[in-house]
């Protein structure tokens, strides 16, 4: 009821086709398949986790904002994603924007707030959960910083080590 909202954002600027391969390499590794977080057994959650440190090419690529006592959900995903974008690209870019169970009545609204907000893009469509290991990759880990800051310890860590790591960022 937006008491409290967190928005996940993976950026990648090269080797998409590589990384996706990976992340299904992991997501058959750790068990968790193409299980949504919330579905998926600790175990595997645990697996999927440590293992996306040993993929170098997701240095830096994972970014989350908190948002607390709101219903601007939409607003809210495209600023984050703006605040990503302009985080991790220099110079010229034209980014592809997939943004998770954004409905097709949605897209253009998306699109058209996502341009106002400076981001150039090439093109902006909406998915399901279980579309893509990335969609999948950032559902786990929204799930992940959630199971953080509701107080999970092993959760906790794995952000922790993240961002020692380099590999998420909270903008």
């Amino acid at each position: 009821m937006g008491k409290w909202f967190l928005v996940a954002v993976v950026i990648l600027v090269n080797e998409k086709l590589k990384i996706e391969k990976q992340l299904e390499e992991l997501e058959y590794a750790s068990k968790k398949h193409k299980t949504k977080w919330r579905k998926a057994k600790h175990f595997q959650q645990e697996a999927y986790i440590t293992g996306l440190n040993k993929i170098p090419f997701l240095k830096n690529s994972f970014y989350y904002s908190v948002y607390e006592n709101t219903i601007l959900f939409a607003d809210l995903v495209a600023m984050t994603t703006a605040k990503a974008i302009l985080d991790k690209t220099t110079g010229e870019y034209t980014a592809s924007i997939t943004v998770d169970g954004l409905s097709r009545n949605l897209e253009k609204r998306f699109a058209t707030t996502i341009r106002k907000l400076k981001i150039k893009t090439v093109k902006v469509k909406g998915a399901r959960d279980e579309s893509s290991p990335l969609i999948r990759l950032a559902d786990a880990l929204a799930g992940l910083f959630r199971d953080a800051s509701e107080g999970e310890q092993w959760a906790r860590i794995a952000v922790s080590q993240f961002d020692k790591k380099g590999f998420s960022n909270e903008i």
